[in-house]
């Protein structure tokens, strides 16, 4: 018998299988990282991806490792339940940070990497005092991992050390990889063929240099003091880029959004997160998205801004105690019981619970549309019950496709039964590793191992919400009175508001219609030639008056008078508009104050003078006919003819409104006739129901709940004949009969002030999307203006010694020139960019606007011109401030030149006088009533115009001491705009 003491021995692809092979993907691998970031006590932790290069970058600042430490833990497997030992036996290696429980376990963070990338490059430095401490450096190659025919000793990684406070160059990095080859090259035929050219051809790719990386690079650095740990993975995986994409025809997020999003718990209880990470896809060299920033994920505002809460703890029996919040109607220390374990501790511990509900349908939500619009987007990709152990997500606790509770298995059967959805809510699970230690994750993070600890977390909290539908959403809850009651309010309240927003919308319709009509007709002169026409006729009537017999001459002057009179009337009842009781737009609002100002105006001038002249042309031909009309009998006509119309006009008014309410008279009598048939009715069938019932032997308790059973129905039908019986009989109560005021007006004064309101918030939120557009623009093309423009600073330097390049060169750089200048358009609303006062010279102006709208002006045949004093003329200003201005006020008056006739001329002057520039066109101008509005936000009269170039110029121009004025002095045609010091006792000047 022969005996022999054998060993394990361990393949190289071992490390294959416990890492690439175990893990979930990508994300999961990524998220693995985190993790260890997080144990190392980095308080950032950043990943750059580049697509062009397929270069994938994390890089964290934690407390880093020195090379013996690299060597003992990073490539030395199952190490974790020592450090775990180390962590909770020593304080933190961070002064000021509180003790981490570590994440990690088995290694699989640092073997999930052949997930993400086949080779990748470490570099590590500890945290330090004072001097830099020398940093470490490794390269691996993952493929030689999935060899069957290679042992682990049989793979050599390449470790360099580098003094402190410098980093790798490209030739050392070279020189690593180089070794890595030679080391393995004698394994080829182990290997294979194949994979070995694989292999070759992966460290040919493998290019990098981390001075220059770190060159371009904003965020953790091990440079100088820099510490922590680096990795450069390079070429990436081809599924990486389709896990950032997703599908775009699926409604939910991509895998890498799903998985690293909420990375730390942002409702916990310390609301801060220890560690902040980062994920930037750089998509092209001048594009980048920020995948998993602060706002991609759920905050504490959404939270409290959501339709219903719910915050409590569920103690080690499993029995929950919290709060919850119905429409904002708080129940606090709610109790719902979980009797399976008969009064046994549970092992999966305590936890607590922090979650909010969203309503389905708009009309049932308490939120603004735009605020419910953008949760519903949020919780439709990424909406569901999130784990945190420690602070920190367990995957795939969270996602949509994991539906581990099954309230999305549960909702198809009965969505009014059980309520919940995962695309309607959204909240946290927190758990500690102390506390609640049986709940153990899996080997490929694939979720909690299915053990009796995660068995009973499951079971407490799908009883949980089944109970919680129960109480609060189901009829006949405890509390589902609030969340029922409630829901009609929001029902009857958005009918209300579509019904009266349907009436609203037709009044402003037909309001605005009658105005554009009024202007219309005004605009034409329509008014003043009715007049004038009928002044003819009243003379061509009153001649042949003239010609009757003496004794009935007089009466057909009276007649004629009369009939002019009348026509007088009509004319003007034809230009009179009502305001109807309602709320007004601001656009609106305007009109009806020009109209009002007009409508003045054209009675004094008009009508007043028309009336005038129908008293001084029968005055004049009572003298000249040689009648006598007495002045009573003129004056009694014309009284008669006033009563006569005011009775007409009148006694129609009083029909209309007696037979409104004789519509609403019998409407109320049908409902107090329904309403007391109602109550009758109850009353009947419980006396009936009571005389059918044998009482006899029926004990307290039975018979209280027999009398409450009889009585309930009274009372319900009582309850509700008596809101609808008071609410008609408030409405009657708020007519008042004086005429001085009626809920109608408080009602539109009301709407007035929601209207205006609603468009200062909309304006509000235009603002901020178009700062924050150019903040983004600015972002991205910045960089590549700056590379644009050094490029052609290297060129000029050939073109300046080859002719052949000098055309080349000034064609280029004046398609960029022309590029950059529309960009600077932008720099009025970001006031980082050129704040620096320089002197501003009127022919730099001219050039630039000349150079700006060059295609323009040439295709609508507008002729730009500068005047000598505007060329000499110098202001010290912002750029920024001033050229925006300038664009704009050509922009609109190329505009209005263009629609205009061919054969009017069609010129912009810029001019000089008194320190004040001027720019003046030949255009149709701006018409009077819309002096005072053009330089209101949202005032327009371009089509498809937004209104916000002249207020946006005067704005900036005032910040810097300066103002945009429409000059007074009506010029013979078009507009002038002035630009000069501000004058705070007026806002416009006038012109010399």
């Amino acid at each position: 018998m022969t005996v022999v003491d054998a060993t394990f021995k361990a393949r190289a692809r071992t490390l294959d299988m416990l890492g690439r092979q175990q893990i979930a993907g990508i994300p999961t691998a990524i998220s693995e990282l985190f993790k260890n970031a997080h144990d190392a006590y980095a308080r950032t932790v950043e990943i750059d991806f580049y697509r062009s290069d397929r270069l994938f970058v994390l890089r964290d600042d934690g407390v880093g490792m020195t090379t013996e430490e690299f060597l003992d833990r990073w490539l030395t497997i199952a190490t974790e339940n020592r450090l775990e030992e180390r962590a909770s036996e020593k304080p933190p290696p961070v002064a000021g940070m509180s003790a981490r429980p570590v994440l990690g376990e088995k290694g699989i963070g640092r073997l999930a990497i052949a997930t993400i990338a086949r080779q990748v490059l470490v570099l590590t430095r500890p945290r330090s005092q004072g001097v830099p401490s020398e940093l470490t450096a490794a390269f691996v190659n993952w493929r030689l991992f999935e060899c069957s025919g290679l042992n682990l000793q049989d793979i050599h990684v390449p470790v360099r050390s580098f003094p402190g406070g410098t980093l790798p160059s490209r030739m050392d990095i070279d020189d690593m990889v180089e070794s890595f080859r030679r080391r393995h090259a004698h394994h080829r035929e182990a290997i294979g063929e194949d994979r070995w050219q694989r292999i070759e051809k992966d460290l040919a790719l493998f290019s990098v240099d981390p001075r220059d990386i770190d060159s371009y690079l904003r965020g953790p650095s091990l440079a100088n003091q820099g510490h922590g740990t680096h990795f450069i993975l390079m070429p990436a995986s081809d599924r990486l880029v389709d896990d950032i994409d997703g599908d775009p025809d699926l409604r939910k997020a991509p895998p890498l959004k799903k998985a690293l999003l909420g990375f730390t718990n942002p409702l916990g209880d310390n609301r801060r997160p220890e560690i902040h990470t980062a994920f930037r896809d750089h998509k092209t060299d001048t594009y980048t998205d920020d995948l998993i920033g602060e706002n991609e994920f759920f905050t504490v505002d959404d939270f409290e801004n959501a339709d219903h809460q719910v915050k409590g703890r569920f103690d080690e029996y499993g029995q929950f105690q919290g709060s919850v919040w119905i429409y904002g109607e708080e129940v606090s220390g709610h109790i719902i019981n979980w009797r399976t374990r008969g009064g046994k501790p549970t092992d999966c511990g305590p936890f607590s619970i922090t979650f909010a509900a969203i309503e389905g349908e708009r009309k049932h939500t308490t939120l603004p549309l735009e605020d419910y619009a953008q949760i519903i987007q949020k919780t439709e990709k990424i909406g569901g019950l999130y784990i945190y152990r420690d602070g920190i997500r367990i995957l795939p606790y969270g996602d949509t496709d994991y539906d581990w509770l099954e309230i999305e298995f549960n909702r198809t059967k009965s969505a009014y039964y059980y309520y919940f959805s995962h695309r309607k809510m959204f909240g946290a699970i927190a758990i500690d590793s102390k506390r609640n230690a049986r709940l153990h994750e899996k080997a490929g993070r694939e979720g909690f191992q299915e053990n009796k600890a995660y068995r009973q977390l499951r079971g407490i909290l799908r009883a949980f919400f089944l109970q919680m539908a129960a109480d609060f959403f189901r009829k006949g809850g405890e509390y589902s009175d609030r969340f029922m009651s409630r829901k009609r309010q929001l029902k009857e309240e958005r009918k209300h508001l579509q019904k009266r927003a349907a009436q609203v919308y037709a009044k402003r319709k037909k309001f605005a219609a009658e105005l554009a009509a009024f202007f219309e007709k005004t605009d034409r002169d329509l008014p003043n030639q009715e007049a004038e026409q009928l002044g003819l006729e009243i003379e061509v009537k009153l001649a042949e008056a003239r010609r009757k017999p003496r004794q009935s001459r007089a009466r057909a002057i009276v007649n004629v008078e009369r009939e002019a009179r009348r026509e007088l009337r009509r004319i003007e009842s034809q230009y009179k508009v009502s305001k109807p009781r309602i709320g007004l737009t601001k656009a609106l609002q305007k009109e009806w104050r020009d109209y009002s100002v007009a409508f003045k105006e054209l009675s004094a001038n008009v009508f007043r003078s028309t009336h005038d002249l129908i008293e001084s042309l029968v005055a004049e031909e009572v003298r000249t006919a040689g009648v006598d009309i007495e002045h009573r009998l003129r004056i009694d006509a014309a009284l008669n003819d006033l009563a006569e119309v005011t009775r007409r006009e009148t006694s129609g008014e009083r029909r209309d409104l007696t037979a409104e309410l004789g519509r609403v008279s019998a409407g109320i009598r049908d409902v107090a006739r329904r309403c007391g048939r109602d109550v009758e009715g109850s009353i009947r069938s419980s006396l009936a129901d009571f005389s059918r019932r044998d009482l006899s032997g029926v004990d307290d308790d039975d018979l209280r709940a027999v009398r409450e059973s009889l009585e309930s129905p009274i009372q319900e039908a009582f309850d509700r004949a008596c809101t609808l019986l008071e609410s008609v009989r408030s409405q009657l109560a708020e007519i008042d009969l004086s005429g001085k005021s009626s809920t109608l007006d408080q009602l539109a004064a009301v709407e007035q002030r929601n209207v205006t309101l609603q468009e200062e918030a909309a304006a509000d939120l235009q603002l901020a999307q178009l700062g924050m557009a150019i903040e983004i623009i600015n972002h991205e093309f910045g960089a590549t203006v700056r590379s644009v423009r050094n490029g052609l600073q290297s060129l000029k330097a050939w073109a300046d010694v080859n002719d052949e390049l000098q055309s080349l060169y000034g064609s280029i750089r004046a398609s960029f020139d022309h590029l950059d200048g529309y960009l600077t358009l932008f720099t009025p609303l970001h006031r980082r960019l050129y704040r620096k006062a320089v002197d501003i010279r009127g022919s730099e102006i001219h050039d630039f606007l000349a150079d700006l709208f060059r295609e323009r002006l040439a295709r609508h045949n507008v002729e730009l011109v500068q005047t000598p004093s505007f060329e000499k003329a110098t202001i010290t200003g912002y750029p920024s401030s001033f050229y925006p201005v300038f664009v704009n006020l050509l922009d609109n008056a190329i505009y209005w030149l263009s629609v205009q006739s061919e054969q009017l001329e069609r010129r912009i002057t810029l001019d000089a006088r008194n320190n004040v520039l001027r720019v003046y066109d030949t255009g149709p101008g701006i018409h009077r009533r819309d002096r005072d509005d053009i330089f209101e936000y949202g005032f327009t009269r371009k089509p498809g115009g937004r209104g916000m170039g002249l207020y946006i110029s005067r704005q900036a121009l005032r910040s810097v001491g300066y103002d945009l004025t429409l000059a007074d002095r009506k010029v013979p045609r078009g507009a002038l705009f002035l630009i000069g010091p501000r004058r705070e006792d007026k806002d416009t000047r006038d012109v010399d």
